[in-house]
């Protein structure tokens, strides 16, 4: 939505730029989980524009799980005619293959993965070393996303940061070099979100929609958004299958940093999204996970999940001597099988379970099962003793 009003102001009144709309590139990092009505609005609006002004338009996404998989460009053209929000490797992909959700502490990973990689390779293979300006769509009242910005450093990039951004600029600017230099239309305009929402109502005559992954864990879950999953229920259903996978291999790990998408979508009734999670579920294929988790600290650990070749969690059970219990975070019900149940309140501490949850999830521990394999190990031995 920022970067749309610093786009159309752009083209609308010459006087804001200085630079010839011929110079003008437009980049765009496609997640693969953007909403619908992001798209209708920049079909419908944007790009005619662009073909008019024969504007480029370049729309690149990660090609896979790694970085050595690269990216895909997805269209680049002075004539688009749509606008790819389908991307290729979807950060819903990598979630799923995960078992987690957006993680909320430190930077936003998900943005530096599926955004910040994604555009800087396409300037590095684009620029060749020369000096780029580049303008993100950043208003001024997003000081955060300003800070943790950390962006091509090969090429002058305008960021769209508006004017009540000043925290994101401060840090954004750390990461300047010969051949980035980074400047924010927005900020130099003064335009909060409420000036680039008015600016987009009088050109276009339409109340436009601010750009996000439709599972996205770091939106306002104000009224509007809400409204969106009333008028999505497929992309409300698909949220709401990553955060019941997530929760299968963590009790705790809500999509929301203080409350469950489940939740709120049943505060606001809305069934037909419930209804249509409940038939997602139901056509997921399922798989039974051996779950350990190494605690080192409150909130701090390592994880290991494998999957175990059996479809009977209850036999499992049985023949393991396992402890059943049935969690149920939110309205979601999660049957398991715990082995070890660790203390909460001293570290360090180990935890075993198995569980069925989405056959998505691969059998994975963020430094190789044998590094966690020894870890485990030496802790069962002091356990010992």
């Amino acid at each position: 939505m920022d970067s749309s009003a610093a786009l159309a102001r752009w083209i609308f009144d010459p006087s804001s730029r200085d630079f010839p709309l011929s110079a003008l590139t437009v980049l765009v990092a496609q997640t693969g989980d953007e909403w619908q009505n992001t798209r209708t609005l920049c079909e419908t609006y944007i790009l005619p524009l662009l073909r008019k002004h024969r504007i480029r338009l370049v729309q690149v996404a990660r090609a896979g799980h790694l970085e050595s998989d690269g990216i895909e460009v997805l269209d680049d053209s002075m004539q688009p005619e749509q606008l790819h929000i389908e991307g290729a490797y979807k950060l819903s992909d990598e979630l799923a293959f995960a078992g987690t959700v957006p993680q909320f502490a430190g930077v936003h990973t998900c943005a530096l993965k599926f955004k910040g990689f994604v555009l800087d390779r396409w300037l590095a293979m684009e620029a060749k070393g020369e000096t780029v300006r580049q303008a993100f769509g950043f208003n001024s009242e997003e000081g955060k996303r300003i800070e943790k910005s950390e962006y091509a450093d090969k090429a002058k990039i305008a960021f769209g940061f508006n004017s009540e951004e000043r925290k994101r600029i401060e840090r954004s600017n750390e990461y300047d070099s010969v051949n980035r230099q980074s400047f924010y239309p927005l900020m130099d305009w003064d335009w909060t979100r409420a000036d680039c929402l008015l600016y987009l109502q009088e050109q276009f005559n339409v109340r436009w929609k601010k750009s996000a992954c439709s599972f996205c864990a770091f939106c306002s879950l104000n009224e509007e958004a809400v409204e969106r999953f009333e008028e999505f229920p497929q992309d409300a259903a698909r949220a709401l299958l990553l955060e019941y996978t997530s929760l299968c291999l963590n009790h705790r790990s809500t999509l929301y940093k203080n409350r469950s998408l489940m939740s709120v979508l049943r505060k606001a009734a809305n069934t037909t999204a419930l209804e249509s999670f409940q038939q997602l579920v139901s056509k997921t294929p399922m798989a039974t996970y051996r779950v350990r988790r190494i605690m080192t600290s409150k909130g701090h650990g390592h994880r290991c999940t494998e999957q175990v070749d059996t479809d009977n969690l209850d036999a499992l059970i049985a023949e393991r001597g396992l402890t059943p219990i049935t969690f149920h975070p939110d309205d979601y019900r999660i049957e398991t099988g715990y082995a070890i149940q660790r203390d909460p309140e001293n570290f360090p501490a180990r935890e075993e379970f198995y569980v069925r949850a989405p056959a998505t999830v691969a059998s994975r521990a963020r430094y190789g099962i044998s590094w966690f394999d020894e870890k485990w190990k030496a802790l069962d031995q002091a356990a010992l003793f």
